[in-house]
């Protein structure tokens, strides 16, 4: 997209527009380089000029269980102060960010090594090689995408062995994240195993209700004493 600034002519008292170059959307800038949503952000994230972002959208009065966090990888300060990109927002609210010109040349430079430095870091490992080809087979099925936290439980469920260094990788999340998600997972874990604990050993309550209660008598003696036949 083509982005002018405006500056007023203080002669004329015209307003006149002025070019400032191509800025581009994430997601475009890594059409230009043959990778979907997902690998740009986890090549720029290498880089060092994404970071993530959650934005917390719980529902007031919402339960534990209700609760609803998105996460975004977003153009760090440094970045946008560097000229490399701008944060902004359309015009309905909707947070994206687009890349400069320099900073398009930036990456440019860059690009080729972070790429194989993911792909290098991922494949020194058996164990992530097999969790990141399984998370992606059961992506493929999934009518909703995983956001990063969602895709880190999966791994830790089906793939505990695979070390958080690795789940960045394969995620394209931050270390500092994956430890978030981590011990996120753990503390729900370890709240709900405490709930089923304080259910057991709730006390069997049990009311005596005449009503429900039906005894037959039989008497096993006759009218004058001797036993019945």
């Amino acid at each position: 997209m083509e982005y002018t600034s405006e500056t007023l002519d203080s002669t004329t008292g015209e307003i006149v527009q002025a070019s400032i170059g191509s800025w581009i959307t994430i997601t475009e800038y890594g059409e230009t380089k043959g990778v979907g949503r997902k690998q740009v952000r986890d090549a720029l994230s290498r880089l060092g000029i994404l970071q993530n972002e959650t934005d917390d959208h719980t529902p007031k009065h919402a339960s534990f269980a209700e609760r609803k966090h998105i996460t975004r990888r977003r153009l760090t300060t440094k970045a946008v102060r560097s000229g490399l990109g701008k944060r902004i927002f359309s015009i309905v609210g909707q947070p994206f960010d687009v890349i400069s010109p320099k900073g398009q040349a930036w990456i440019d430079q860059r690009w080729a090594d972070a790429v194989q430095t993911i792909k290098t870091d991922i494949t020194s490992s058996p164990v992530a090689v097999a969790a990141q080809v399984a998370l992606s087979e059961f992506m493929v099925g999934r009518r909703h995408r995983l956001d990063p936290e969602g895709q880190v439980r999966w791994l830790l469920d089906h793939h505990p062995n695979v070390a958080q260094a690795d789940m960045s990788r394969i995620t394209g999340a931050s270390p500092r994240m994956i430890s978030h998600y981590v011990s996120n997972r753990t503390a729900q874990i370890s709240k709900a195993k405490a709930q089923i604990r304080v259910t057991l050993k709730a006390p069997l309550r049990m009311s005596y209700q005449p009503s429900m209660v039906d005894i037959e008598c039989r008497s096993d003696t006759g009218a004058d004493g001797s036993p019945s036949p």
